[in-house]
């Protein structure tokens, strides 16, 4: 039988493995269940896909991203290791059959979501394949203490009922205490295992800096660099924006959404790996997975929303082991912005409370009645009508959902996105050769300002009302426009609708966890808490000793590099 040395020589052509990943392998295959917390670019996917090559058997890997998933299948697939990832692009016989294969041991390793895991029929397919390994990836996911946790990671538990001698590999690279402890909780773990590596990067040298113009002091990096960068931008419009101008002062560099098409992404995505374009703009859609060793700066050029977040992305440079920068720039006015988002995450109880008020007012649910109904629901008319702000009542409905009053479609908070494209002398030609379509178009610019610069969010419904039309009738004609050129029109998948759980109560007899709500606020609390500390280095420590102890880890020593530790040299 091959050692797990030769097979990461035969697969992968290293000799040696990289630190902590054989401590995780070797826990493993001892049937450990392990939570390993490795730093953006140790190696975890190694992690699992030596031991799974090592047994005979299947790994199943569960991941929150599609197109991370397909790139590491297309590279196994180029190691000739039969793999697979199950999801939208593959139809419901094509996933059968994908089944039928992996009973048959076709496959070494299925990837898949967390909510096709929760699926009963793919549950009880799964119960006839040779498992041998479920390895989780993002396992912060799973905890609600965490910065990006997602409902359908606490379903995970189903594996120890299912599965329950089959160990699990949970992976991360951003978890403090509490979480790795909820982790290990919700997954049910048994003979738990942790296996840390250290979370200092001696090559990286972080720094803050407040500045009066960001771009100013953005150019004058880009100008010092020598290698890749990546620029991380909180919102799409940011993006367009700022690669837009970056572009216009003659940077190679490539804009990076979840709202652009996937081939565009693509592209964005091989040529800054091959060099082509070696600045990308993007928003955090962008970077997880990606191996890329000469990235010698990350900017954020808005703040994030989490320390965890800042460390995880900062991370993406210098994975080469050389010398390499993570620089967050800041304007006054981003940071008296960021600190109304916090501010706004945790609504009071009595707002929420009259969220739902609002909620059921506008589908017109009378008290008693509504369970497993649907409604449709669009966010943005329900925002106008009530006149809330949007960021409050996102996050009041997320919490009422949380609770598990109500259930919204992926695309309840997801509006179509249209930017226009033409220049003047097209669209008039346009307009006059379809006055229909221009009479839309001419609406379309009033309404929202700025859309000739950038993509923005558009209401079909609010237009629709404007002209005096039907909903169907701007559709047909943003479609018409978007054929021609004019405009790039990014609709909505689906018709977005709320389904409620129960019947419906009346809202100051609601049920909430109000002792839950409460530990969540204050966890929330001093995470924003602790990551100011951060921003504005107080206490004046060491960078990358601030982030060490943030994340659990001791006897960190001061990485001499940094601003602050550059700032207090004698």
């Amino acid at each position: 039988m091959e050692s797990v040395q030769s097979i990461l020589k035969k697969y992968w052509g290293y000799e040696n493995f990289r630190p902590q990943q054989l401590a995780v392998i070797n826990a493993v295959l001892e049937k450990k269940d392990t939570l390993a917390l490795l730093p953006t670019g140790a190696g975890k996917s190694v992690c699992f896909q030596v031991p799974t090559l090592f047994e005979d058997g299947i790994c199943l890997v569960i991941s929150p991203l599609i197109a991370l998933m397909q790139d590491q299948v297309k590279d196994l697939q180029s190691k000739n290791i039969p793999s697979i990832a199950l999801g939208g692009q593959l139809s419901e016989e094509a996933q059968a059959e994908v089944m039928a294969a992996a009973i048959r041991g076709k496959y070494k390793f299925i990837y898949c979501s967390p909510e096709k895991l929760a699926q009963q029929p793919f549950q009880d397919a799964l119960s006839q394949v040779k498992i041998t390994l479920f390895a989780i990836d993002e396992a912060h996911c799973i905890s609600q203490w965490g910065y990006d946790f997602r409902p359908p990671y606490r379903k995970l538990d189903v594996l120890k009922k299912l599965f329950p001698s089959v160990p699990i590999l949970a992976m991360t690279a951003s978890a403090i205490p509490l979480v790795q402890e909820d982790i290990m909780k919700q997954l049910a773990f048994k003979n738990a295992h942790i296996i840390t590596d250290t979370f200092l990067r001696p090559n990286l040298k972080y720094s803050i800096q407040k500045v009066a113009v960001k771009l100013h002091t953005l150019r004058g990096i880009l100008n010092q660099l020598n290698g890749a960068a990546i620029i991380y931008c909180n919102t799409r419009s940011n993006v367009t924006q700022l690669a837009q101008l970056l572009a216009d002062y003659g940077y190679p560099v490539g804009e990076y959404h979840a709202g652009m098409p996937l081939e565009a992404r693509k592209k964005v995505q091989d040529n800054w790996m091959q060099d082509i374009t070696p600045i990308v703009v993007c928003t955090n859609a962008f970077g997880m997975g990606i191996n890329k060793g000469n990235v010698r700066v990350v900017v954020h050029y808005d703040i994030p929303g989490s320390l965890e977040q800042y460390y995880q992305e900062a991370g993406r440079a210098g994975r080469d082991g050389e010398a390499s920068e993570a620089v967050l720039i800041y304007q006054q006015n981003d940071w008296d912005y960021w600190l109304q988002l916090q501010e706004k995450k945790y609504p009071s109880i009595d707002v929420i409370k009259k969220v739902y008020q609002d909620l059921v007012d506008f589908v017109q649910l009378p008290i008693g009645i509504g369970e497993k109904q649907q409604f449709i629901f669009d966010f943005e008319v329900f925002c106008t009508v009530f006149k809330l702000d949007k960021i409050i009542a996102r996050n009041a409905l997320s919490w009422i959902q949380q609770e598990g009053h109500v259930r919204f479609s992926e695309s309840a908070f997801t509006p179509s996105m249209v930017q226009v494209l033409g220049d003047r002398y097209t669209i008039e030609s346009f307009q006059n050769a379809q006055p229909q379509a221009g009479v839309v178009l001419q609406t379309l610019l009033r309404t929202y300002g700025g859309i000739l610069d950038s993509p923005h969010f558009i209401n079909e419904r609010l237009l629709a009302e404007l002209l005096q039309r039907d909903t169907l009738f701007v559709i047909q004609n943003l479609q018409l426009l978007a054929m021609h050129g004019i405009i790039s029109f990014e609709q909505k998948q689906n018709q977005p609708v709320v389904q409620f759980l129960w019947n419906r109560s009346s809202a100051s007899f609601m049920k909430i966890d109000f002792d839950h709500y409460q530990l969540m606020k204050k966890a929330f609390i001093e995470r924003i808490q602790q990551f100011i500390g951060y921003l504005q280095g107080q206490p004046p420590i060491c960078r990358s000793i601030y982030l060490a102890k943030y994340f659990g880890e001791k006897g960190s020593k001061p990485c001499r590099i940094c601003d602050i530790c550059t700032s207090t040299k004698t």
